[in-house]
């Protein structure tokens, strides 16, 4: 339901006041602009999973990686360990000294944390280590995706054949591509944007695949040739077989 999913976007100017609690400018009864102690989007679902512990509440934080983790979570780097969900990992937060009560903070053991990153990114640092060991990580490929062009109501199903092709022979050839691997591969929520320009492959190439490409290829002695076969690859409409060295 969806009074039991929270979601939030990090972002590198994110940080402890909008996720757990902090100060806040607040308006009083006479106008006069003061500071109050507010929480935070995840203490506040928190909350929420607390008063109902017998449902499962589901926490997603899109683009993990491009916030600063350690100055976000604080010291719930202890309570959000698995081990010491529920009142056995309470702890003080940072504005403890500002609450009514000495309650302390903890996780509860029906929220549940899932985290989405793209790890090429090169706008942010490697994933926090300390974070990572709190985690499971799944490695979500496009081929496991491209089911969404499927269940969006504006993709022609009739041109969903000839867009697994072409993808799936681009990302063929830029894990052959020297210097790149199947982490660079091209997901396919590029392709929902063909409709939107007519199914033009030449279009959607030009316009939003070759400046990507072209960025992954940067200081490449050879940029210009490899560029064009990742073109070449990407205009087969054809279904190419991997190879047995593939898997």
């Amino acid at each position: 339901n969806e009074e039991q999913i929270g979601f939030v976007q990090f972002h590198p100017s994110y940080d402890y006041t909008d996720f757990v609690e902090g100060l806040r400018p607040s308006s009083g009864d006479d106008g006069q602009i003061g500071f109050k102690l507010q929480d935070g989007i995840f203490k506040k679902f928190c909350k929420k999973a607390k008063e109902n512990p017998n449902k499962k509440f589901v926490f997603t934080i899109d683009e993990i990686n491009r916030g600063e983790i350690s100055k976000i979570f604080g010291e719930l780097f202890f309570s959000i360990d698995p081990d010491y969900r529920g009142e056995k990992g309470a702890v003080s937060t940072q504005y403890a000294n500002l609450h009514e009560t000495d309650e302390k903070f903890y996780i509860p053991e029906n929220v549940y944390i899932i985290g989405t990153m793209n790890d090429i990114d090169r706008s942010v640092d490697t994933f926090d280590f300390a974070m990572r060991r709190r985690f499971r990580f799944v490695e979500i490929k496009a081929a496991d995706t491209m089911g969404m062009w499927e269940n969006n109501d504006e993709f022609d199903n009739d041109k969903i054949e000839e867009a697994r092709n072409r993808l799936t022979n681009l990302n063929k050839a830029i894990s052959d591509t020297e210097g790149l691997n199947s982490h660079y591969h091209i997901g396919p929520s590029y392709f929902l944007k063909l409709p939107s320009v007519n199914y033009d492959y030449d279009l959607l190439w030009s316009d939003y695949l070759e400046p990507l490409l072209k960025d992954y290829l940067r200081d490449s002695y050879d940029e210009v040739e490899k560029l064009a076969e990742l073109k070449t690859a990407y205009d087969n409409k054809s279904k190419v077989e991997a190879d047995e060295t593939d898997g």
